[in-house]
């Protein structure tokens, strides 16, 4: 007798693995990512913070004076998508350039919805890009929003075999981090840095100063700008520049990263 297929996580008591709780989704997994114009390369769009994909069908009315008890009748007519995205601009990023060129030159774009955790596709189709604006308030980092319109049919890929399944180089974007820049109290020139969120574990904080805009890194770039511990006031800056904190792993690749516009003592 097999005693075992009684008694695995004794016998799935409070561990349930096949609960729809168990196979949820988290939101941060999922990612929208977009060919380069050869096809060769998937990237993920840079930055990116919140997505929606809509997904409307129009509704025609089948109504008539024999409709029973008054009521209208309706069936579903032609389908539309389109994928709503925002989140931190990253300037000279590869993604954003691309995009910039497809709107720029009225070209379509092919998509891919990913799950970066499982390593699967989710959805693929074109897309027109029909809006893409970019916001540059004076006391938080510049962030874009992308609308893009479907061209045909969105593909759901769970239900294609994909082989390869491409998946984006890292399959991860930088995550955002807000940053404060204050007067300091010491020397002329210095100013305190305030992040949220801090850095956890072993992480490690750069930063680079100057005119804006500061070139962002790609995620998981080694970085060699001056690291910071965290708490120290920054000498030589000044206000009206910009300041970069970035939040690398222990092995100085990019996670993180945030801009300010400095204030700095007189």
């Amino acid at each position: 007798m097999n005693l075992q297929k009684f008694t695995n996580f004794d016998s799935n008591l409070y561990c349930d693995f096949t609960s729809s709780t168990a196979k949820a989704m988290a939101g941060k997994d999922i990612l929208l990512c977009i060919f380069n114009s050869t096809g060769e390369k998937l990237l993920a769009i840079s930055g990116q913070q919140g997505l929606t994909i809509n997904r409307t069908s129009d509704s025609i009315e089948i109504s008539s004076k024999d409709t029973q008890g008054g009521w209208k009748s309706k069936i579903a007519g032609m389908k539309e998508w389109s994928i709503d995205v925002d989140g931190v601009y990253t300037v000279g990023d590869e993604s954003h350039t691309i995009l910039s060129k497809a709107f720029n030159d009225s070209d379509l774009l092919c998509i891919k919805i990913i799950n970066s955790k499982t390593k699967k596709g989710m959805f693929g189709g074109l897309v027109a890009i029909t809006d893409y604006p970019l916001e540059a308030p004076y006391d938080d980092s510049m962030t874009y929003s992308l609308t893009l319109d479907g061209v045909g049919a969105l593909i759901d890929l769970s239900n294609v075999e994909l082989e390869p399944d491409t998946m984006p180089q890292g399959s991860s974007t930088l995550q955002p981090l807000t940053v404060v820049s204050v007067a300091g109290s010491g020397a002329s020139g210095d100013t305190m840095i305030y992040v949220n969120p801090s850095k956890s574990g072993n992480n490690k904080y750069f930063y680079k100063m100057g005119v804006a805009p500061l070139t962002y890194p790609s995620y998981g770039e080694v970085i060699s700008q001056t690291e910071w511990n965290g708490t120290s006031a920054i000498s030589n800056a000044t206000t009206g520049q910009q300041i970069m904190i970035i939040e690398t792993d222990e092995n100085k690749k990019a996670l993180k990263v945030g801009v300010a516009t400095i204030t700095a003592k007189v």
